[in-house]
């Protein structure tokens, strides 16, 4: 949109010279979910109803081929966080450091001017292992002998983060722990899915997703951009592994991968992507 011209005077001649305001920057919410296969997903060929994420997709782009880049939770996201493959940022398990030279995504918005934050849901992700770096606030805290907070203690607190105010554009990451091992939902899905208990899972995360996202929207002034990618799937018994860690089938290699924001057309995309391109993502809606 043509905003405002500028009158230049050269040799006694005025000469307008137009130019165009830089849209502004939106508040982004990244929401990386543990251990959720894409095909547990109804917007990805599921009967299991998940109607938040299903909303979401049909308002963005949905990626049928994602692929993240390890079977376990630190690894994968210091990929999405870094941009770069296990063999760049050298995260091959979990409870291994991130080393300072790989900049992440939250150090460069930060220094470009938003506030970031993160809402962490496992031992997994603690401050210690290097993925907190940039962010203004990171809350790891977990619930007293527990390695993870469920779904909707996750949604409480990030609900409280955003109640309070900010100026700046917003950076604010949430993870997910549901549905990752062992299968405990709550009701009335654990009723629901008594002999699904993963489903369970699924179902009731997706429920705390959709209040994440509607605070959000609400309570974030100025235009918003939302990712929402698994860090990896699960084997469910596919290829005899009950769970993630050691395999590397579509089965916890495939996840899902949903963008909403300026510039992004609805619809679905048959080209295989890379879950660590959420980092060019974020800095392109940041424009860097």
């Amino acid at each position: 949109v043509l905003l405002a011209g500028l009158c230049v005077a050269a040799g006694g001649l005025c000469t307008w010279v137009s130019f165009r305001r830089a849209p502004a920057r939106p508040n982004v919410l990244l929401i990386s979910v543990d251990t959720l296969r894409a095909d547990r997903l109804g917007c990805y060929g599921s009967r299991v109803p998940t109607p938040e994420i299903d909303a979401l997709a049909r308002r963005g782009a949905r990626f049928p081929v994602a692929v993240a880049h390890a079977p376990l939770t630190a690894p994968s996201h210091a990929s999405l966080l870094t941009g770069l493959y296990p063999a760049g940022h050298g995260v091959h398990e979990n409870a291994r450091h991130l080393a300072e030279g790989h900049p992440l995504a939250a150090e460069r918005l930060r220094a470009a001017g938003y506030r970031t934050e993160a809402c962490v849901s496992s031992f997994a992700l603690a401050r210690r292992f290097g993925l907190a770096r940039g962010f203004d606030a990171y809350d790891d805290e977990l619930p007293a002998g527990r390695a993870e907070r469920s779904a909707r203690e996750r949604t409480e607190r990030a609900l409280a983060r955003l109640a309070q105010p900010v100026a700046q554009p917003l950076l604010l990451w949430v993870h997910y722990y549901d549905p990752h091992h062992p299968y405990t939902p709550p009701e009335p899905f654990r009723s629901r899915y008594a002999d699904r208990p993963y489903l369970g899972e699924v179902a009731a995360m997706d429920e705390q997703l959709g209040r994440l996202v509607q605070a959000f929207e609400q309570r974030a002034p100025g235009p918003a951009a939302m990712i929402v990618v698994g860090d990896h799937g699960e084997g469910l018994g596919d290829h005899g592994e009950a769970l993630h860690g050691h395999l590397a089938y579509q089965s916890t290699m495939r996840v899902p991968l949903l963008l909403v924001g300026p510039g992004v057309a609805p619809g679905a995309s048959d080209t295989p992507v890379s879950a660590r391109h959420v980092f060019h993502t974020l800095l392109d809606w940041a424009g860097l």
